[in-house]
C-alpha cells in the first residue's frame, strides 16, 4: 500500500543535510519506492509504496528508522532526534473501567488509561497541517492527537466520551450474526459473526474494534472525560472482518499487517503527554494494561559466510554488524536479538542477509550474466493434452469462453460452495459444473450466427466435508444449431484426436441447445501422447455403404463393436443415415499386406452379416 509522509514530519526524528530529492532516490534504492515528491508550500510529502511484509513502516517513524540506517552508508547525517516521553505524572484515581476479555487470542494486549479535565478546542496548526498533508481531516484536539500518532507511530488508538460507556465496563468479544452498530461515519452496520466488538455495561455495542469507533461513544464538544486506549488484535481477525464489511480504514490496514506490542505502552503515554497540553488534561485513574500474549525477544544467528554466499561478494564483517545495529538489531553472542517492531518479518538467516544487502546496496554486488547450459523445460501432460483438445476444438468453429467460478444460486447445482462475502446475489456460490453458464452465454449470443459453437476448460467446485472444496478440471462442449449428430461426431473426434476412448452423454439443453461436460483429468490421464506414423499404403481399399435392418432397442454403438471386430481389414466405419429402422453405413475394407479382391469383400461382407444377425438380430436390408 501506498502511504504520504511529509518531510518536515520526518526531520522531527532524523536531522539531516539530505534534500527531499535524495531521500526519494535513497529510500527507493535501499528500502521503499517513492512514488512522487508532491510540493505542498514549503513543505514536500512523499508518497511512499510499502511492502505488505513491512507494517512497521507505516508511520514517519518506520521510516525515519530506515533512513537513520541508509543516509549514513551513503555519507549522509542522519542525527536522531526522537524522545520518547517517560510515563505521564499520576493524578488521582477518580475512575475505575471494569474491561473484561472474552477470549484472550482476539486481544493479545489492551491498555487504557482515563482522563479527566478534556476541554475540547481545535487542534494546534503544525498538527492539523499535518494531517491534511496525508489526507486525514482535522475535527478536534483529542481525536486529532489519536490520529496524529497513528501515522507518527503506527499505532492506531482510540478515545471514547468516557461518561457514555455505561456501567463504566467494556466487554470484548466476538460479534453475533446480524448484530448492528452505527459507526463514526453515521453508517449503520449489520455485522457477521466473530468481528471483533466492545460491548459496554448495559449490553450496547460501541466499538468495532480495529475498524472503527461506535457514533454512541463518540467524543464530542461536551466532552469531559476522555478513555483513552492503546491495543494489538488478532491481525487476521481484523482483516477478515474488514474485508467482511467492505469498510477499510487506515487504523484496519495498521492492525492487519501487526503493530509493535512493545510500543503500545509507549505510545499511549506519549498521546497523554499530548492530551495534557493541548486539552489540559489530567490522568484520572490507574494504567490498565492487559498482557494476553506473551512475546519472547526472538534471536536470529548471523551466518556471515551465507550473507556473502546470497550476496556473491564478500561483505566485511564490521560492515554487516553496522549494518545491523542502525537497523535497531542487538547483538547477543553469535545471534541478534530482533527489534520488537521486526518481529513478524525476521525469521532467519537469509532475512538477515536481504536487510544487509539491501543498505549495501543491490548496486555494488557483482554483474556477471549467468552461465551455463539453460535448463530444459518440461511440459506437464496435462497441459500438452489442453492445448491439443483446444486446437481441434478451434478448427470445428469452435469460440473459447471464460465464465466466472462465482454464479447465483440459480445456476449453482446441488450442494455448491458458499462464498463467506460474495460481491451480490449473483456471484454468491462457486460453480458445480460449467454447463449453465456456457447456455447464459450461448442466450446472450443466439443473434449472433444460426449455429453457435462454444466451449469452456476449466475448474469446478466441489464440496468436501470440513475441508476446502476439490477442484477438479471439466471440458464443456455447448452449441445451438447444431443437430445432435453433427454435434456428437465433433466429441466422438475429439476423443480420437486426443487417442483416448471416453464415455460421454450428450444433453439436450433446451430448443437447439446441446451440452457436454467432460472429466478432462481422466481424459489426460488416458490420452495416447505419442502418435506413430504409418506410410501410405500402396494397395487400394474397397468401400461400400450397407443398410441394415435394426431392431428396437439395439444401440449405435453396440453394432460398431461387432462390424470392427467381426474382420481385422475393416478399417474405417462411418455413420451416414437413418431413417425409421434403417441404418446406413460407409464402410471400408483394407489390407496394408496385399490388395482385397472382390471374393475376399464378399466373405467380409457375410461374416459382418452373419455375426450382426447373430448377437444383435440386425439384418441387410434387401
Amino acid at each position: 500500500m501506498n502511504i504520504l509522509i511529509s518531510y518536515s514530519w520526518l526531520k522531527d526524528y532524523v536531522k539531516t543535510s539530505a534534500s527531499p530529492e535524495e531521500i526519494a532516490r535513497l529510500l527507493s534504492l535501499h528500502a521503499f519506492s517513492v512514488e512522487k515528491i508532491i510540493s505542498q508550500g514549503k513543505d514536500d510529502i512523499f508518497e511512499i509504496e510499502i511492502t505488505p511484509n513491512r507494517g512497521d513502516a507505516l508511520s514517519v517513524l518506520g521510516i525515519a528508522r530506515e533512513l537513520k540506517a541508509i543516509l549514513p552508508m551513503q555519507g549522509k547525517s542522519a542525527d536522531w532526534l526522537a524522545k520518547f516521553p517517560a510515563k505521564a505524572a499520576k493524578g488521582e484515581d477518580k475512575y475505575n473501567l471494569a474491561v473484561e476479555i472474552k477470549d484472550k487470542s482476539l486481544v493479545p494486549r489492551f491498555s487504557a488509561v482515563v482522563l479527566d479535565n478534556i476541554k475540547i478546542k481545535p487542534s494546534p496548526e503544525t498538527i492539523q497541517r499535518r494531517l491534511e498533508a496525508v489526507g486525514t481531516r482535522a475535527l478536534n484536539n483529542v481525536i486529532d492527537i489519536t490520529n496524529y500518532l497513528m501515522f507518527d507511530k503506527g499505532q492506531p488508538m482510540h478515545a471514547f466520551d468516557y461518561d457514555k460507556i455505561l456501567g463504566a465496563k467494556m466487554i470484548m468479544r466476538e460479534s453475533r450474526q446480524g448484530e448492528k452498530l452505527t459507526t463514526l461515519d453515521g453508517v449503520e452496520r449489520t455485522l457477521p459473526a466473530g468481528v471483533i466488538v466492545i460491548e459496554d455495561g448495559e449490553g450496547r455495542l460501541i466499538d468495532l474494534c480495529g475498524i472503527m469507533g461506535a457514533k454512541n461513544s463518540e467524543v464530542d464538544e461536551n466532552t469531559k472525560r476522555v478513555l483513552l486506549f492503546v491495543q494489538v488484535y488478532d491481525p487476521v481477525r481484523i482483516r477478515k472482518s474488514s474485508m467482511a464489511l467492505g469498510h477499510r480504514t487506515e487504523a484496519a490496514l495498521r492492525f492487519e499487517k501487526g503493530v509493535d506490542f512493545e510500543g503500545v505502552v509507549p505510545a499511549l503515554w506519549e498521546a497523554v503527554s499530548f492530551l495534557q497540553q493541548e486539552a489540559g488534561a489530567c490522568v484520572a485513574s490507574k494504567l490498565i494494561d492487559i498482557v494476553n500474549v506473551k512475546i519472547e525477544p526472538k534471536k536470529v544467528a548471523v551466518d556471515y559466510g551465507r550473507i556473502n554466499q546470497v550476496a556473491g561478494v564478500e561483505i566485511k564483517k564490521e560492515i554487516v554488524d553496522k549494518i545491523l545495529q542502525n537497523l535497531g538489531f542487538v547483538f547477543n553472542g553469535t545471534s541478534v536479538i530482533v527489534p520488537s517492531w521486526r518481529q513478524g518479518d525476521i525469521e532467519i538467516a537469509e532475512d538477515l542477509a536481504e536487510e544487509v544487502i539491501r543498505l549495501y546496496g543491490y548496486d555494488n554486488l557483482p554483474n556477471n550474466l549467468l552461465t551455463g547450459e539453460v535448463p530444459r523445460q518440461i511440459v506437464e501432460p496435462i497441459f500438452q493434452t489442453e492445448n491439443k483438445a483446444r486446437l481441434y476444438l478451434k478448427h470445428q468453429g469452435f469460440f473459447e469462453c471464460y465464465t466466472k467460478s462465482a454464479v447465483s444460486q440459480a445456476l449453482a447445482g446441488e450442494g455448491a460452495v458458499k462464498i463467506a462475502n460474495p460481491l451480490n446475489e449473483d456471484f454468491v456460490y462457486l460453480k458445480t459444473s460449467l454447463i449453465p453458464s456456457l447456455v447464459g452465454v450461448l442466450e446472450k449470443n443466439q443473434g449472433y450466427n444460426e449455429k453457435i459453437k462454444i466451449f469452456e476448460l476449466a475448474s469446478v467446485y466441489l464440496q468436501k466435508k470440513n475441508d476446502l472444496p476439490e477442484q477438479p478440471l471439466r471440458l464443456s462442449l455447448a452449441s445451438r444449431g447444431l443437430d445432435y449428430l453433427e454435434f456428437k461426431g465433433i466429441v466422438e473426434g475429439l476423443m480420437r484426436e486426443l487417442g483416448v476412448a471416453c464415455d460421454f452423454a450428450i444433453q439436450e439443453l433446451g430448443d437447439q441447445v446441446l451440452g457436454v461436460e467432460l472429466d478432462f483429468e481422466a481424459i489426460a490421464k488416458g490420452a495416447g501422447q505419442v502418435k506413430a506414423y504409418v506410410p501410405i499404403s500402396t494397395f487400394n481399399s474397397i468401400k461400400e455403404d450397407l443398410t441394415l435392418v435394426v431392431p428396437p432397442g439395439v444401440a449405435y454403438e453396440k453394432i460398431n463393436q461387432v462390424i470392427a471386430n467381426a474382420d481385422k481389414r475393416v478399417k474405417k466405419l462411418e455413420f451416414k443415415d437413418i431413417y425409421k429402422n434403417f441404418l446406413t453405413l460407409a464402410i471400408e475394407y483394407h489390407d496394408s499386406a496385399k490388395q482385397v479382391s472382390s471374393e475376399q469383400a464378399q466373405e467380409i461382407r457375410k461374416n459382418i452379416f452373419e455375426q450382426l444377425d447373430k448377437k444383435l438380430g440386425v439384418k441387410l436390408k434387401t
